[in-house]
């Protein structure tokens, strides 16, 4: 989500193909809980921090980590806080063990303060995404197979998004699919500016002139909007999605 891995080493960990070495075609989906930020970060040593913790940019993009892990496979866990954007981080479990209510070791290096704010933007919006996900009409998100889907910049070239250098700012977009039908998602890594791409959707489900609806995005203004799938090749269907700064954003088949 920072930019600093390929999308592919968090998208192929969900392929049991790959992890229990079967040529079968299924996915981990309800059997693993997914999870970043926790209580005890053992792995960590004494280098334990949460999400937002150091760069304050990382508090642009804890909105695209919840809508994540909300809509990618698996069973979605999210740490308490997190939604309210707790940076905690030093070398002991009580670091990232925040009061939430008022305690003497609160957040943001306060005691005795409530941080629960109900109107918080992350939690306000986390709390659409999860609306959408929790719709019976949606058992797209939570039962559908998963695909980290190709971009490209001109329309022409296509490859999975991945780090140029040291970093990623990009467009990162998936599929989810079940039976006849598709969602795209997309997430912006790029904390300062839009990005476009196209996108390469299912060609088997979608035919030329066909249209995808946003049904979500973080930029109000895009929300009702459609775009139009693209004929590229015969077994190629694209279409063109600006995902905004640091942002996230759902399309559904029209």
């Amino acid at each position: 989500m920072k930019g600093y891995r390929n999308p592919s080493d968090y998208f192929d960990l969900f392929r049991n193909s790959l992890q229990v070495k079967k040529d079968s075609h299924v996915w981990f989906r309800n059997k693993v809980v997914t999870v970043f930020d926790d209580h005890d970060q053992i792995s960590k040593g004494n280098n334990k921090a949460r999400f937002c913790a150091g760069d304050e940019e990382w508090k642009k993009l804890v909105l695209n980590i919840l809508a994540l892990n909300a809509t990618t496979l698996g069973i979605p866990c999210i740490y308490y806080g997190t939604e309210q954007c707790f940076d905690g981080a030093g070398g002991n479990d009580r670091y990232i063990r925040e009061a939430m209510f008022g305690g003497k070791f609160g957040a943001f290096r306060s005691c005795d303060r409530h941080f629960f704010d109900e109107d918080s933007p992350v939690y306000k919006e986390l709390a659409k995404i999860l609306s959408i996900r929790n719709k019976n009409e949606n058992m797209i998100l939570r039962r559908g197979r998963q695909y980290l889907r190709e971009i490209s910049g001109d329309g022409q070239n296509f490859g999975l998004p991945h780090m140029i250098g040291t970093e990623m700012r990009s467009i990162v977009p998936w599929s989810r699919i079940l039976n006849d039908e598709e969602m795209l998602l997309a997430i912006n890594t790029d904390y300062n500016n839009p990005q476009i791409a196209w996108i390469i959707v299912d060609h088997d489900l979608h035919k030329d002139g066909d249209l995808l609806k946003c049904l979500y995005s973080t930029d109000v203004n895009q929300i009702g909007h459609t775009v139009t799938i693209n004929k590229l090749k015969e077994d190629m269907n694209v279409v063109q999605l600006t995902v905004p700064t640091a942002g996230f954003v759902i399309y559904e088949a029209m």
